[in-house]
């Protein structure tokens, strides 16, 4: 059987079914803030023409530890936070709101500031992340 480009589950398609599993949901809920870092810091080596490993020595961490980050599969402490907006001259806007907050934080954002995640946890917390 010969599957058509039209017949492939797009990638939205495959979260939401991925997000149906608690397990899952639970998981992807607890790396908000490390997929957020991890699309920033792809978004600013492709802006720069970085590779990882240049990338690396101008924030003083290792190459490996760029490819974790980029990779968004472990939260940034507040050190590697720190060293990114010291080094690279990013500011993280983040913002957590509990499940009642009527005045979402999206809206009051910076006008240059760059949405990366606006996430509502499957506790009812928002969570909003964007740099500039």
């Amino acid at each position: 059987m010969t599957l058509k480009l039209n017949e492939l589950q797009t990638h939205d398609d495959v979260l939401a079914e991925e997000l149906q599993d608690p397990e899952f949901r639970t998981e992807w809920d607890r790396l908000t803030l490390a997929r957020a870092v991890g699309q920033c810091v792809m978004r600013y080596r492709a802006e720069h023409a970085l590779s990882q490993r240049k990338l690396a020595a101008i924030v003083g961490i290792t190459q490996p530890q760029v490819a974790r980050l980029e990779a968004g599969v472990h939260n940034p402490s507040f050190e590697t936070l720190r060293l990114l907006s010291d080094r690279l001259g990013i500011e993280f806007l983040v913002a957590i709101s509990p499940p009642e907050s009527r005045t979402p934080w999206i809206t009051s954002r910076p006008r240059d500031a760059t949405l990366f995640e606006d996430a509502q946890l499957i506790t009812g917390t928002r969570v909003a992340v964007a740099a500039r």
